[in-house]
C-alpha cells in the first residue's frame, strides 16, 4: 500500500492533492459539526472557492449533509475517514522522520502525524486517530490495559470505533487517581468509555490523586484498592500522555514549596507525578495512587501520545520511559525534538 500510494502521487500529484484537501475538509467538518463554509475555510486555511468545490462533491457523494444549521458528516463519511486514514498517512511521507525519532529515543515504533497541536488543535484528531488504530491492532483478548487521563488520550478513546461483537475479556484500568476539573479527561471516565468501545470490562479508582502522603498510604490498604493496584501492576499495556512539568504541577495543586523547587531545578516533564529535568533525572516525586515509574517501565507494551513542539523537551527528557515504546506524535513535536537534540 505504501509504495502504491507514493507512486500514485508521482503520476497524478494533482489527484493526490485533491484527496488530501477533501480528507482534511471532511475531517474538519466532523470535528466542528454543524459548521458553515466560511468558518470551515478559516479553520482549514483553504479558500472559500476550494471549500465550496470540495463540499459540493462530498455532498453529492453522500459523505456530508448540508442543512440550515451547517454541514455534518454522514455515517458513510465517517466510515470513509477511517478507511482512508492509513493511505493518507503514507502520502504525508513522514517515514524518514519517524526513523530518526526511533533512533533518537530508542522507541520500538514511532508514528508521526501531520501538523502541530500548538498551532492547530485539529492535529490532536490525527494523534488520537493514529493512537486508536495502533491500540486496537495491539490489543489482546485477555489483556489488562492501564490508561491515564488528559485531552489527547480522551481524543483517542473518542475516535475508537465501537466493536459490535461478543463481550471481550479485556480489562481497562485507570493508571492513576483523578486530577483536574475536567471529568471527561480523567482516567476513570476514559477507562469506562474505552471498555464500552471494545465491549470489555473496566475497574475504577475513584480517589483524588493529590491527597497527602499519609492519606494515600491509608487508602492503599483498603482491600478493593489493593486488588485494583495488584491488577494494575500486571498490566499488559499502558496508554499514556506526557505533561509539561509546571502546567501539571499547578493542575495537581502542588505546594508553593514544590513549585519553587521544580522551577529552581529546571523541571521540564511530568509523568505519574514524577518530575524530570532536561537530562531525564527525577528531581521530585510524590506519593500517588496508581502505577509508579518502575512499574510502568516493566509493562511490555507502552503506547505514548504527545503533540506540539512545546512537548519536544519533555519527550527528550523521558527517553528512558520511551525506550522500546510505541510513540505517536505530531510533526511539530518531532521536528523540534531533532532541532533540540543537535544543539
Amino acid at each position: 500500500m505504501k509504495d502504491t500510494m507514493l507512486r500514485l502521487e508521482q503520476i497524478i500529484p494533482e489527484g493526490m492533492q485533491d484527496f488530501k484537501i477533501r480528507y482534511a475538509v471532511l475531517q474538519t467538518i466532523l470535528e466542528n459539526e454543524p459548521i458553515g463554509r466560511r468558518l470551515l475555510a478559516n479553520l482549514t486555511t483553504y479558500s472559500e472557492r476550494t471549500i465550496r468545490t470540495a463540499t459540493d462533491l462530498l455532498n453529492k457523494q453522500g459523505l456530508i449533509e448540508v442543512a440550515h444549521s451547517g454541514m455534518i458528516v454522514t455515517t458513510s463519511g465517517k466510515v470513509l475517514l477511517d478507511e482512508l486514514y492509513e493511505p493518507l498517512q503514507t502520502l504525508h511521507a513522514l517515514s524518514a522522520l519517524e526513523s530518526e525519532i526511533e533512533i533518537l529515543i530508542g522507541a520500538r515504533k514511532v508514528t508521526i502525524v501531520p501538523g502541530n497541536v500548538d498551532q492547530d488543535e485539529s492535529a490532536k484528531w490525527q494523534i488520537g486517530k493514529a493512537g486508536s488504530n495502533l491500540v486496537l491492532s495491539l490489543l489482546g483478548e485477555d489483556d489488562v490495559v492501564a490508561i491515564t487521563g488528559g485531552s489527547t488520550i480522551a481524543k483517542m478513546v473518542e475516535l475508537m470505533p465501537a466493536k459490535q461483537k461478543e463481550p471481550t475479556r479485556t480489562t481497562i484500568i485507570p493508571a492513576r487517581g483523578s486530577i483536574g476539573k475536567r471529568m471527561e479527561y480523567q482516567a476513570n471516565i476514559l477507562a469506562g468509555e474505552f471498555a464500552k468501545k471494545i465491549n470489555g470490562k473496566h475497574e475504577v479508582l475513584n480517589i483524588p490523586d493529590n491527597l497527602s502522603a499519609n492519606s494515600i498510604e491509608t487508602i492503599k490498604q483498603e482491600p478493593h484498592i489493593q486488588k485494583t493496584l495488584q491488577k494494575m501492576a500486571k498490566s499488559d499495556m499502558i496508554i499514556l500522555g506526557l505533561g509539561d512539568a509546571m502546567k501539571m504541577a499547578k493542575r495537581r495543586n502542588e505546594s508553593q514549596e514544590v513549585i519553587a523547587l521544580l522551577q529552581h531545578k529546571g523541571a521540564v516533564a511530568e509523568a505519574f507525578r514524577y518530575y524530570f529535568d532536561e537530562k531525564g533525572e527525577v528531581i521530585y516525586s510524590a506519593t500517588n495512587i496508581g502505577l509508579d515509574l518502575e512499574m510502568v517501565k516493566r509493562i511490555s507494551t507502552r503506547v505514548v501520545l504527545a503533540g506540539g513542539s512545546s512537548k519536544a523537551v519533555a519527550l527528550l527528557a523521558t527517553k528512558e520511559l520511551l525506550k522500546d515504546s510505541y510513540l505517536i506524535l505530531d510533526e511539530g513535536a518531532a521536528k523540534k525534538m531533532i532541532e533540540v537534540s543537535i544543539r
